[in-house]
């Protein structure tokens, strides 16, 4: 009963972001006509901020405007357009009518929008995908992670490949997300995207979906400015700096990272081991410029955001990220970083102490790798091809 009365509420609001959307469109139409504005393409990033997605892409993508209604609290970036309120359930009711505003105002202004997640500016998307495709705006998806995957198709995927993934575990703490209904929702996200949709960008594995349509390889992008290769911290490695980041360590395998370290500890090898959560990302960078050793996640087929910083800032990475499962990623990054499953973490790392020359090998390797395909400028040239064959430009 509960339920059903959120799903009445949850619908009247959404009605009720219709009318001040329409409003709003027709508003700022009218004020056109007075003020007249040079026809050009402008793209519209946004809306949740999941891996510094939008503030890349507003780096990569010209001209944009960047849109964070979710702001993620390690990151300080700046966008053109965000909701800075704290407290969530005002940053909610503030967005309830911003969102739709702002969208009347964006859709009056620009001719592409490109969605991260599986969010928008009204509390469901379809609306404005729809409104959107009837005054030939393109529209472009990038799903990063569960805004698309279905529980329910990973799980079947990685027990044929007699695999664990994070998701069984996801479920263990939260039994909706294996739910039907949950199944249900990442149907209608997939199938509202695929009507709509000009362009869809995706993992096809790791974030394993019910997408039918062509899909085109995750992104990652990172500033080549924020690059730091530090060859120094290599010549001398009789204290091996190791360092884990998880953002959630449950799914990232920290408790098989802690018990790595604990045996290798009371094997008397000797290294420093840091582990960080809930810090800013600046905090973050910092101990990467002087780690030799990183270990990211080990329930996950992709690299992640951090992945790259690490390969970006010279470190020798271990993580499960496997081309071979996720073909999406480039081929030669088998060599990148030194791929590791959740049942090899003591091994791979015992390897790494007991051979340091190959220490700066995976760290250079790496670099290089992230180098090649993730920079802005490479990027750039990736989305902007992908664009001309799909004639979004």
């Amino acid at each position: 009963m509960r339920i059903k009365r959120i799903k009445i509420i949850y619908n009247l609001i959404y009605f009720f972001q219709i009318i001040i959307f329409v409003i709003s469109y027709y508003f700022f139409k009218l004020l056109s006509f007075f003020y007249k504005q040079k026809k050009e393409p402008l793209w519209v990033i946004g809306v949740t901020e999941i891996a510094s997605n939008i503030y890349h892409l507003g780096n990569v993508i010209k001209p944009s405007l960047t849109v964070c209604l979710d702001k993620k609290r390690f990151y300080n970036y700046k966008y053109d357009f965000s909701i800075d309120i704290s407290n969530k359930y005002l940053s909610f009711l503030y967005r309830i009518f911003y969102g739709p505003i702002l969208l009347g105002y964006l859709a009056n202004k620009a001719s592409h929008f490109f969605y991260i997640w599986n969010t928008g500016f009204l509390l469901n998307r379809e609306f404005e995908f729809k409104f959107l495709k009837s005054r030939k705006k393109k529209i472009v998806c990038l799903f990063v992670g569960n805004d698309i995957r279905s529980p329910k198709l990973a799980l079947e995927f990685t027990k044929r490949i007699e695999m664990d993934y994070f998701v069984e575990y996801v479920g263990y703490r939260n039994p909706y997300y294996l739910s039907v209904e949950y199944d249900n929702e990442k149907k209608e996200v997939a199938k509202i995207a695929e009507k709509y949709a000009d362009l869809i960008f995706n993992a096809k594995y790791d974030q394993m979906s019910y997408l039918q349509c062509k899909q085109y390889p995750f992104i990652y992008m990172y500033d080549k400015n924020k690059f730091f290769r530090n060859d120094d911290k290599f010549e001398n490695l009789t204290k091996i700096k190791i360092l884990h980041a998880p953002s959630e360590p449950l799914f990232k395998g920290t408790p098989l990272v802690r018990a790595a370290i604990k045996k290798l500890k009371l094997e008397g090898y000797n290294f420093e081991y840091v582990e960080l959560q809930n810090v800013p990302n600046e905090v973050v960078i910092e101990h990467l410029r002087t780690s030799h050793i990183v270990l990211n996640q080990f329930y996950s087929f992709v690299p992640g955001l951090f992945g790259i910083e690490a390969m970006a800032n010279h470190c020798a990475v271990l993580m499960s990220a496997d081309p071979d499962i996720e073909t999406s990623l480039p081929q030669d990054g088998k060599d990148a970083w030194l791929i590791t499953k959740y049942w090899e973490v003591y091994d791979k790392l015992k390897y790494l102490l007991d051979n340091p020359e190959k220490i700066k090998y995976y760290a250079d390797k790496g670099f290089e790798f992230v180098s090649k395909y993730y920079t802005y400028e490479r990027v750039r040239d990736y989305l902007y091809r992908i664009f001309k064959e799909n004639n979004i430009i």
